[in-house]
């Protein structure tokens, strides 16, 4: 008996939803037919993937198992610092592969967070395991060609390439010491080996309004462990990882205008074609790890479905004012795709089980649309409440209040050590932060303050020395200091998730097959569940918990 675990980042409930009505996910269709299918509320306050990732793999909310945003405040010295919330040190409470461990239970992992300890080595109970996430040596980037012009030196962070486009053939020829590649202008991505260690990129050579451009994925130091040796071995011999596309070149117009912007979709298809890459990587792992596993449990983290969302997913979200009617039914299907390649594996992980096996499909959170962001700390500084050095950056000493820079909404006021003065300055600080509105539309920024377990605090309540801020539809905030211009400002980026306002579109997607695990539509069968739900539910299916119950 087996219990295989599939997470896709930021599966938004609504998104999965409607692909699946429209025939284009298969396995979540087989899923759906046979087991249960629901929304799950995602974290709280906070749900960016960490905390969220969190919740799901504990079945804890943030107040529990400490993760509290992508970096965590508090969690270094001093008022400003924060720490990675993947660091080996969280979550406080254990995952429930290490629940399940104690009942003998082993488990398998394909880019899980939180297996790896800070020493680099697994508990007893790894079947196997994979992860590259913790070890990024350097972002993607390109390197301009020019036909003809010789030989160049491509920097790939520690690493070097030669690279020398043949006039003759038309195709670029790209060396390092371990790989020798000639690539067709607009062709397929291909694995670039860097070194002998197994270091290793995807480039691929497109042309664009400046020229032929070589783009490579990023790098990083892949890490692997296990006592299924001969497994392990499988994993540290797979592709080049690749852990996330060329968003940010994209939404910088590096390849075009987007859609958006007038493009005819050429850009989008890099982009995408930049995350297929990332399909072949994280599907390659499943594939080993499905083929000869003897874990008990299996967890199988797929990024792409998170990847497209925050760079396409606002011009299709019809309750968000970056929603694009014109563009809107294009831009879906790119998405569809990049579900449909998540859908591949999630297929492959169904035609593995047996009948006494046990599928969950799960997603940390869901996305909003998004249009603008709320620089909130330069608003606080024109207010007074908030200053900056000489440098222009945060002056804790000199400040009553600030907005955290881990940007996990958080305000904070400077005295934590005096509540009643602590929530006076919160106080001023929220009151001057709802007269901030969009400089377009006059249209107000702050919906709600939450508490730390993401309660709203009503107006005229005692705030405590942190609360959280729950901004309006489409505005996201931002611990940037520009110091100039409005505090309120368009983004290129179309969706977002940072902190949990209750908008159903955040709702993470949720299904399950397997013994004792009831069909949908039947009356004791939630809709919605909270995302605590599916550890609960992957322990009692590996025989070690009680009955999970909503």
């Amino acid at each position: 008996m087996t219990v295989y675990w599939v997470v896709w980042d930021a599966a938004a409930h609504w998104v999965v939803d409607r692909l699946e009505r429209e025939g284009a996910l298969p396995a979540v269709t087989r899923m759906r037919a046979r087991g249960t299918f629901a929304a799950a509320r995602p974290a709280r306050p906070n749900c960016q993937t960490p905390p969220s990732l969190a919740t799901l793999f504990t079945g804890a909310w943030p107040g529990e198992h400490g993760v509290t945003g992508f970096t965590v405040p508090g969690a270094g010295d001093g008022l400003v610092s924060h720490v990675s919330g993947f660091a080996p040190r969280f979550p406080a409470v254990p995952p429930v592969w290490e629940s399940a461990s104690e009942h003998d239970r082993s488990s398998a992992f394909v880019h899980a967070p939180w297996v790896f300890r800070e020493t680099g080595g697994t508990g007893h109970y790894v079947d196997a395991a994979v992860e590259a996430y913790s070890r990024r040596l350097t972002r993607h980037a390109v390197c301009p060609v020019v036909p003809g012009a010789g030989t160049q030196t491509w920097d790939l962070g520690p690493f070097r390439a030669e690279v020398e486009a043949a006039p003759q053939d038309g195709r670029v020829r790209v060396r390092t010491a371990r790989t020798d590649l000639r690539l067709d202008v607009g062709g397929d991505w291909q694995p670039l080996l860097l070194d002998d260690a197994g270091h290793g990129t995807w480039v691929c050579c497109v042309r664009t309004p400046q020229g032929l451009l070589l783009v490579h994925t990023g790098v990083w130091d892949v890490r692997t462990a296990g006592r299924n040796a001969p497994l392990v071995h499988a994993l540290a011999a797979g592709p080049p990882f690749a852990g996330e596309g060329v968003g940010p070149l994209y939404r910088a117009g590096v390849f075009g205008p987007r859609l958006a912007e007038g493009g005819d979709g050429s850009a989008e298809e890099v982009f995408l074609s930049s995350v297929r890459c990332v399909s072949r990587s994280f599907g390659a792992a499943a594939d080993q790890v499905l083929r000869a596993h003897d874990a008990d449990l299996v967890v199988v983290y797929l990024p792409m479905t998170d990847d497209v969302g925050h760079e396409l997913l606002g011009w299709c979200d019809e309750k968000s004012a970056a929603h694009r009617p014109d563009i809107a039914d294009q831009v879906w299907s790119c998405l569809r795709r990049c579900y449909q390649d998540a859908d591949a594996v999630l297929g492959r992980v169904l035609d593995r089980a047996e009948d006494d096996d046990t599928v969950v499909l799960g997603a940390d959170h869901g996305m909003v649309g998004s249009t603008h962001l709320v620089h909130v700390n330069d608003h606080l500084v024109r207010a007074g409440l908030t200053a900056t050095d000489a440098d222009g950056a945060l002056d804790t000493h000199r400040s009553s209040v600030l907005y955290h820079p881990a940007n996990n909404g958080s305000l904070w006021a400077t005295d934590q050590a005096d509540p009643v003065r602590a929530g006076s300055a919160v106080a001023r600080a929220v009151a001057t932060l709802r007269t901030l509105t969009d400089p377009d539309t006059g249209q107000p920024v702050l919906s709600a303050v939450l508490d730390d377990r993401g309660n709203v605090l009503p107006e005229g309540a005692a705030f405590p020395p942190v609360v959280f801020l729950a901004l309006a539809d489409d505005y996201q905030p931002s611990s940037v200091l520009l110091g100039e211009g409005p505090a309120v400002r368009r983004t290129p980026k179309t969706g977002a998730h940072v902190v949990y306002t209750g908008d159903g579109r955040l709702h993470a997607v949720h299904a399950a097959v397997g013994p004792g695990i009831p069909a949908g539509g039947q009356p004791d069968v939630p809709d919605v569940i909270d995302n605590t739900a599916p550890a609960r539910l992957v322990l009692r299916q590996l025989g070690v918990a009680p009955p999970w119950a909503e």
